[in-house]
Formats: structure tokens, C-alpha cells, sequence
């Protein structure tokens, strides 16, 4: 079976799985939103799928080296990364406040540690994860530009809001019927268009990262410190997230969310996009230290 149909295979697989089971774990857990259920119930059948029948335990560890997890100067490719990445991210959030278009207020949280600690752990976590699974097996299964529609497709699964708990009634169909909830963020215009191209831009760039660098180290950082700085504009600085409809910024104005895109940086904004842009640019064009080339 070719690379692409095996991958399409597991993931519809998962994708099953998920439906079945959520509906029970909707049940035990029912504080949750539903969608959330769904969400982490597809990831981790996801995870399952893809790594059922891949050889023994004993050669993941190469398998993981021929993805781009090895190679050498890794700490050093991965702070490089980092500092562009949370750099970029800073950039764009410093541009989009003096052009009126989010609110930075000051730290009001306590302990600020705690927020600190919380974004750097969410940063290697979600960065280490997404590497590994993006720029590794899906890129070497479905190639450059597939690979980066697909990163962007599956961050849009879930709703816009927060969805109601599962209930305490038990029904197999309950997450079919629900289904609409998962991918309510499709049709909303933004998100499935410059939402989409944002994310599809960072794909493309970081796909060029491993691509140039032969590891995922240098990509890997590049997501690990955007990822920090919009975790500490959410946390620390209590960022306005600029999607109720009436938000307004700091001069009073209505937020043009369309130009600078929502607290997650996920939703797309022309801002956003054009910083991108600019690192897909530097991914092909910027000159890199000998010791982070391939």
C-alpha cells in the first residue's frame, strides 16, 4: 500500500474509533464539552493508529532518527529556532497593539511563575509532538504541500465556542449527531480562509526547515517560541482575544479581527499572514550557520 493511502487508511480508522468511544467517555467525564471529548478521543486513536504494525519496539528509536529526530548541534538549532520563532510572534503582537488592533494589559495574574512554567511546558510539548508527527510521518507520507494543508485542516477541528456536556443519557449516535459541532470552525469564513492560509504558510515554512537542516530541531524551535509567546499574551498579559463580536481595543474602536486575527493567533489575520509570509521567505532564502545545515 503507498504511503499516502496507509495514512489515509489509519487516520479514517481513528477517526471511527473516536465516534464510537466518545459517546461513553462523554459520560465519564461530564464536566467536559462535548467537542473536547471528540477532539482527544480522535487524537490519541490517532496516535494508536499510526503507531500499530510499525515493526518492533526496539527500531522506533531509528525510525524516529530517519523523521529528523537526531542529528547534531540539536540545542543549539533548537534556540535558534526558538528565538525566531517567539521573536516573529512578538513582532506581530507588538505591531498589531500599536496599530490599535489588541490590548496588552499589564500582569495581573499570581503566582506569574506559574503561567511562565505552564507556557513553557505547553511550548516543548505541543512543538515536540507536532514535529514529530507533522514534519516527520505525515510530511515522509503525503510530501511538502499535502502535508502542510493537512497541519492546517486538523487544527480546525472544533467549534467556534464552548459546547454543551455530553449528558448522562447514553447514545451510540450521539457523537455523529454532534459531528456538525466538531467542524463548526469550517464555516466560519475567516477561519476557513485566512485561518487556513496562515497555518498552511507555517507548514510550508517549516517543512522548508527540515528540508534545509536535515533534522526537526530548527523547526521545532521556530513552533516552540511562537507557540510561548502567544501562551504569554494569553496568560500573563490577558490578551483581549478579539473574537466576541463588539470587542474593542484600547482607543475604543471596534477590533478589526479580520487584519489581526484572534488570541491564538489561529484564526488567521492579514497581519499574522504577512509575518508568514516573510518566514516562509527566510525558510527558502535566509543563510544558515554551518553547524544548522543539513
Amino acid at each position: 500500500m503507498k504511503p499516502w493511502a496507509d495514512f489515509a487508511l489509519r487516520v479514517g480508522i481513528a477517526f471511527v474509533v473516536a465516534l464510537a468511544l466518545s459517546p461513553v467517555l462523554g459520560i465519564l467525564t461530564p464536566e467536559a464539552p462535548f467537542h473536547r471529548v471528540m477532539t482527544r478521543t480522535f487524537q490519541l486513536a490517532l496516535v494508536v493508529a499510526l503507531v500499530v504494525r510499525r515493526g518492533p519496539v526496539r527500531e522506533w528509536p531509528a525510525k524516529l532518527r530517519a523523521m529528523g529526530f537526531s542529528g547534531p548541534e540539536r540545542r543549539k538549532r533548537a534556540l535558534l529556532g526558538a528565538s525566531v520563532g517567539a521573536g516573529a510572534l512578538a513582532l506581530v503582537l507588538l505591531a498589531s497593539w500599536l496599530l490599535g488592533g489588541r490590548e496588552l494589559a499589564g500582569p495581573h495574574r499570581i503566582p506569574f511563575w506559574k503561567d511562565l512554567g505552564e507556557a513553557v511546558l505547553t511550548a516543548v510539548f505541543v512543538s515536540l509532538f507536532e514535529e514529530i508527527f507533522f514534519r516527520g510521518y505525515v510530511k515522509a507520507a503525503l510530501g511538502n504541500w499535502a502535508s502542510a494543508a493537512f497541519f492546517s485542516a486538523i487544527h480546525f477541528v472544533q467549534p467556534i465556542g464552548r459546547t454543551a456536556p455530553a449528558g448522562t443519557a447514553y447514545d451510540p449516535l450521539l457523537a455523529v449527531k454532534r459531528l456538525g459541532e466538531v467542524f463548526e470552525a469550517w464555516t466560519e469564513p475567516r477561519r476557513a480562509t485566512l485561518g487556513f492560509l496562515c497555518l498552511f504558510v507555517l507548514g510550508l515554512a517549516l517543512n522548508r526547515l527540515r528540508d534545509r537542516t536535515g533534522t526537526l530541531y530548527l523547526g521545532m524551535g521556530v513552533h516552540a517560541g511562537a507557540v510561548f509567546v502567544i501562551q504569554i499574551y494569553r496568560r500573563v498579559l490577558e490578551g483581549n482575544p478579539t473574537v466576541p463580536e463588539g470587542s474593542r481595543n484600547l482607543l475604543g474602536t471596534p477590533v478589526p479581527v479580520w487584519i489581526h486575527g484572534d488570541a491564538l493567533m489561529r484564526g488567521g489575520g492579514l497581519l499574522p499572514l504577512l509575518a508568514l509570509l516573510l518566514l516562509l521567505l527566510a525558510s527558502y532564502r535566509a543563510p544558515l550557520p554551518p553547524w544548522a545545515r543539513a
